[in-house]
């Protein structure tokens, strides 16, 4: 919104300052369609011109990242049609790409990238000018259609689609209000990054560098709403098996029953110069989606669903015993082959994230300590499903299996100088840096008993603790910069991984503070919007979260860090197959006196549960269930 100085109108009339409001509304209904509207306030009529210059230079993300050089493609002159601008690039892959401008009304005039509208508003009038932007790829010498009729149902339907987004969060209102807009704002941006791909929906990774499929972006945000939308990590399964590798390729990283990293389009895509085509240097997103598979049937109890994938649920395990466990130790390891392949293949996958304390980096093969956490889990929670189709010898093997990792992890992994989990071992032994990594292992059961209060100890010191949230690398550590992508940084989707590991082995108080922490954190940043990460700066050193310079903001796994740590806080344990849902040891913080769980979807299952903090006790009531469900609560 807008507002004009004291000035003189194209007829040389002078117009008072302020008496001009201008606005613009954008909505993006599958193009970017803006509404600029000026109103006249004044008892006179104002003449003015709206100028608008537009440029497009049809860059690929590759290329503005500085990762790839530009292709020598022909942009084509602009032209224009009496309704349309039209900016044109034939790329080096024999497509005709398209970017189509349309106005209404039509420019006045119009002189190569430079539009104009005179208007003439009427006393305590307004006049709107409509553009809309569209994208189209063609083969050269078709010719580029119109974005398509009826913006306005187009732009109301979207409207509509948010708005019963938001009405999820009529299912859970709560005492506080800006906790509320917080929630609301996740729930927003994550409608906001949906996608679909062969027929199905999942979130993309983040805004602006990463809109598009990621495997284990798509998962763990799947998995942080599953309380609100089951469906979507349904999609998001199907969506990941039908990329599920089933050949070796060194280009793309790609081995049989691997699940993909990153699918990318474009120019440089189907030209093959890039290998994200897609690229399959992820490490962990294969365990990640059978982990998925086993909480979406937690919550839904759809075993045709297991039925459906059970193929690549085979080839994933397959990958996972085969092909990942390089050293034939039974880790989980990765290497790059690719000569444009990502060094690091989890997910903190920057070239120097995975060091030693004396600050040498890494050498490949490596394995890091959450993937080994999630193969735990998986394997473990898949043996109950293949019970379920019979499978009873393959159930008890994983179980078998899982117990063994579980003894080996604790044993290798455990670091009995520093008192605290590896980051990883590589071809060289031990990763030895105090980091986030390890911690994630608690949400994954793997974490032996008589070494988890020294890890939940040694995560909330100050060298790891910024009382906005935990350090993805400790302050002491010679790599450590509070600014370094992986190195120092605090990522609000690992603080929430984090978070539900507290909740599983019963630190109350702990998981509370890192949820008052992320909660306080989103209250400082602009519209309750939590970004991809944020600085790792102490907040006694400096009083406002900081802004990591080029973070997605938002990211979809950020967006999710909320719902899935008050769905830790309030101890939400779903047991589809066996008609239960479980609440153990609910826990409100202090800034949170009550919150209204309506509709939880257990199953065909609907329930609705009442939380209100006691002064130190969370007090549970049912107040409404339909189906038959039984509601166990654990204090």
């Amino acid at each position: 919104m807008v507002t004009n100085p004291e000035m003189k109108d194209c007829t040389g009339t002078t117009v008072p300052k302020e008496t001009l409001l201008g606005t613009i509304a954008t909505v993006i209904p599958g193009c970017i369609r803006q509404s600029h509207t000026i109103r006249n306030f004044n008892t006179f009529p104002v003449s003015l011109n709206l100028t608008f210059e537009f440029d497009a230079d049809f860059a690929d993300m590759f290329t503005i990242r500085g990762i790839y050089p530009p292709t020598a493609a022909k942009v084509l002159p602009v032209r224009y049609d009496g309704k349309s601008l039209y900016f044109s690039y034939e790329g080096e892959d024999k497509l005709c790409r398209n970017t189509i401008i349309t106005f209404e009304p039509s420019p006045t005039r119009v002189k190569e990238k430079v539009c104009t509208f005179e208007l003439k508003i009427a006393p305590h009038d307004l006049q709107t000018v409509n553009v809309e932007i569209s994208v189209k790829e063609i083969r050269p010498g078709q010719e580029p259609e119109r974005p398509v009729k009826n913006p306005d149902q187009r732009m109301n339907q979207i409207m509509r689609s948010y708005v019963a987004t938001l009405e999820c969060c009529d299912y859970i209102p709560t005492s506080n209000n800006i906790f509320n807009s917080i929630l609301s704002r996740s729930l927003a941006d994550l409608k906001m990054m949906r996608m679909s791909l062969k027929g199905h929906e999942f979130h993309s990774a983040g805004v602006p560098w990463y809109d598009a499929l990621f495997g284990r972006d798509s998962i763990i945000s799947a998995l942080q709403i599953l309380p609100l939308e089951a469906g979507l990590a349904k999609s998001t399964l199907l969506v990941n098996a039908k990329y599920q590798s089933n050949r070796l390729d060194d280009w793309r990283d790609q081995e049989p029953g691997k699940m993909l990293h990153e699918l990318r389009l474009g120019e440089l895509a189907n030209l093959n110069l890039i290998p994200q085509t897609p690229y399959y240097g992820t490490v962990d997103t294969t365990p990640l989606f059978l982990i998925l598979l086993i909480e979406y049937v937690n919550w839904t109890g759809d075993i045709e669903l297991v039925k459906q994938l059970e193929g690549n649920v085979d080839q994933a395990l397959k990958w996972i015993d085969i092909y990942a466990n390089t050293e034939g130790n039974g880790f989980t390891y990765y290497a790059v082959k690719s000569p444009l392949g990502i060094y690091n293949h989890g997910w903190k996958d920057s070239p120097d994230s995975i060091s030693r304390s004396d600050g040498t980096l890494a050498k490949q093969p490596i394995a890091v300590a959450e993937v080994q956490g999630y193969v735990y889990m998986a394997k473990r929670g898949l043996a109950p499903l293949l019970r379920q189709l019979g499978r009873k010898s393959d159930a008890s093997r994983l179980e078998k299996e899982a117990g063994e990792l579980k003894e080996r992890f604790n044993r290798h992994f455990w670091m009995k100088d520093r008192k605290f989990f590896a980051q990883a071992l590589d071809a060289e032994g031990v990763c030895d840096v105090i980091s986030s990594n390890p911690a994630q292992c608690l949400w994954t059961g793997i974490i032996d008993q008589k070494y988890v209060k020294y890890l939940v100890d040694r995560i909330f010191r100050n060298d790891m603790f910024t009382e906005w949230g935990i350090r993805t690398l400790s302050s002491k550590e010679r790599r450590y910069n509070p600014l370094g992508y992986h190195n120092g940084t605090v990522w609000p989707h690992d603080n929430s991984i984090i978070t539900m590991g507290l909740r599983k082995y019963g630190f109350i108080n702990e998981m509370s503070l890192l949820f008052t922490g992320m909660y306080e954190a989103s209250r400082a940043f602009e519209g309750y919007r939590l970004p991809e990460c944020f600085a790792g700066l102490a907040r006694s050193e400096y009083g406002i979260p900081v802004k990591y310079p080029v973070a997605c903001s938002p990211q979809a796994w950020a967006s999710g860090t909320i719902p899935f740590m008050l769905t830790a806080c309030l101890g939400i344990a779903p047991d589809a197959l066996n008609n239960r849902l479980i609440i153990n040891k609910p826990h409100l913080p202090s800034w949170l006196d009550n919150v209204q769980f309506n509709n939880v979807k257990v199953g065909n299952t609907l329930t609705d549960l009442n939380f209100r903090r006691m002064e130190e006790d969370t007090l549970v009531n049912v107040s409404k269930r339909s189906g038959d469900i039984n509601v166990l609560i654990e204090y």
